[in-house]
C-alpha cells in the first residue's frame, strides 16, 4: 500500500512540475500573431487561430454601425476569446485615420482569475488591452492590440 501511495505521490510530482515547465515554455508575453480586419468590407469578420502552444483562440472584429460612417470613421468592438477559459473585449473609436479612443473594456475569467487589465490608446494607430492572467500558480499576459492601418485594423495577442 505505502508503495502505490509512494509511486502515486511520484507520478503527481512529475506531472506538477512538468505543467509548470510548459507553462513557461509558451510565450507569458502573448503571442505576437496577427489578423487583419478589412475596414472596407466592414460588418463582422471572425478568425480562429491556433497558437504556438496550441491553445485556440476566436478573434472578433465587429463594426459599430452608425449613420454617419465614412470608411476608416467609426467604432469598432474587439474581442478574443478561449472556449471555456477567457473572453476579453474592448471598443474602439477611428476618426480621421486615427484612433480617437478606447472605451468600454470587459473580461471574464471562466477558469483562474485576471490579476491586472489596462486599457490603453498607445498613440494614434494603436490600442492595446493589458491583461495579465493567473492559473494555478502560472501567470501569463495578454496584450489585445489593435493596430490602425492604411484600410484595415491588425488585431494581435
Amino acid at each position: 500500500m505505502k508503495k502505490i501511495l509512494l509511486i502515486l505521490g511520484l507520478i503527481a510530482f512529475i506531472s506538477f512540475g512538468a505543467q509548470e515547465v510548459q507553462a513557461e515554455a509558451a510565450q507569458p508575453t502573448g503571442n505576437q500573431e496577427k489578423i487583419i480586419y478589412d475596414l472596407e468590407q466592414g460588418g463582422t469578420q471572425s478568425f480562429t487561430v491556433v497558437t504556438s502552444a496550441g491553445e485556440e483562440i476566436v478573434i472578433e472584429v465587429e463594426e459599430i454601425p452608425s449613420m454617419l460612417r465614412a470608411v476608416k470613421n467609426g467604432n469598432y468592438k474587439i474581442s478574443a476569446a478561449t472556449l471555456g477559459q477567457w473572453k476579453a473585449e474592448y471598443q474602439i473609436s477611428i476618426s480621421g485615420n486615427k484612433i480617437t479612443k478606447a472605451y468600454s473594456p470587459s473580461i471574464v475569467a471562466y477558469t483562474g482569475s485576471f490579476t491586472s487589465a489596462k486599457l490603453t490608446v498607445d498613440n494614434t494607430k494603436q490600442a492595446t488591452y493589458y491583461l495579465k492572467r493567473k492559473v494555478s500558480l502560472i501567470t501569463t499576459s495578454i496584450n489585445l492590440r489593435a493596430k490602425l492601418l492604411t484600410n484595415s485594423i491588425s488585431i494581435s495577442y
